[in-house]
């Protein structure tokens, strides 16, 4: 679905301003949308999760660990597949108020595609460059959007996601090293061409949620206080955007419809986009791993 078609059905969660500033700038961030009684429970999901991790001693599918995970010090990046994970995690995906915000974003039929959970902890060693999702996960249209919420109170020093108002309406970037590798981030010359004054931070507090489009150029600095930052991102699409390659992380809910009915027709943007790896054949870590090997 087109921008137009999906203001022209009525708002379930968000008002048309909401709706209207985020095809406007590509992202938005809103407090007072979710049941606190959601974010108590995901909040100690997360927390159990985080415990559970002591006892595993290297990244696997659920888990990514930075280089001290430890059981001491846990050091989970990401819990992948988050839906997966706990049968809550999908019923807030799928039942809850948040798949309406989705509905607001993409159109009445959505699809569901994938999630995880990311923590940023404390130091100068967790910052995020800059990137676009859909280089990872291209689909036949540009509707897919990240939706997160944020489990703790966010400022700006903590190391919130930081977005470029209107580069969802620009160029999509190759995210690939000079070598071809695959790099998760996009390349020093083709940022010189984004205008970052135009960068703003989605700050707020525990139970924001905030939305970015999969074309947004974006990124998150180092968190300076003494805090982890756990975001839970949940991504839908309208369901007239098909995937043409491999998600990165698949889930046993990838492509499932959770609100209206599957499409006939697929929607085709003619907006060329690069072609990512073949994760099915090549495995994919995170865009942590990516990042720190482009560094290493």
């Amino acid at each position: 679905m087109t921008p137009d078609n999906i203001l022209a059905h009525p708002p379930r969660v968000l008002s048309q301003a909401q709706r209207g500033g985020y095809f406007e700038t590509g992202f938005f961030a809103a407090e007072g949308l979710i049941p606190a009684e959601w974010l108590r429970r995901l909040i100690a999901l997360s927390d159990r999760f985080i415990e559970d991790s002591r006892a595993v001693a290297a990244s696997n599918a659920a888990f990514d660990f930075g280089p001290t995970h430890c059981p001491e010090r846990p050091h989970v990046r990401r819990l992948r597949a988050l839906v997966d994970r706990h049968p809550d995690f999908w019923g807030f995906a799928a039942e809850s108020v948040f798949a309406d915000i989705a509905a607001d974003l993409v159109g009445p039929d959505v699809k569901f595609h994938s999630s995880k959970l990311n923590y940023k902890w404390p130091g100068a060693g967790e910052v995020v460059k800059w990137h676009q999702d859909i280089p990872a996960w291209p689909h036949t249209n540009y509707s897919p959007v990240t939706l997160g919420i944020y489990l703790c109170d966010v400022p700006p020093e903590q190391g919130p996601l930081t977005c470029v108002a209107g580069s969802h309406q620009g160029p999509i970037f190759v995210h690939r090293d000079d070598g071809g590798a695959w790099s998760g981030s996009i390349r020093d010359a083709d940022m010189a061409t984004v205008d970052l004054n135009r960068a703003q931070d989605l700050t707020g507090p525990a139970g924001t949620v905030i939305a970015i489009n999969c074309r947004t150029v974006h990124a998150s600095r180092a968190n300076f206080t003494d805090r982890v930052r756990p975001v839970a991102l949940f991504v839908y699409s309208s369901a007239d955007a098909f995937a043409w390659m491999p998600a990165p992380t698949p889930t046993t809910k990838t492509g499932a419809i959770v609100r209206g009915e599957p499409a006939r027709i697929a929607h085709l943007d003619p907006t060329p986009c690069p072609v990512p790896p073949d994760w099915s054949r090549h495995g994919y870590g995170s865009i942590f791993t990516a990042q720190d090997a482009e560094i290493g």
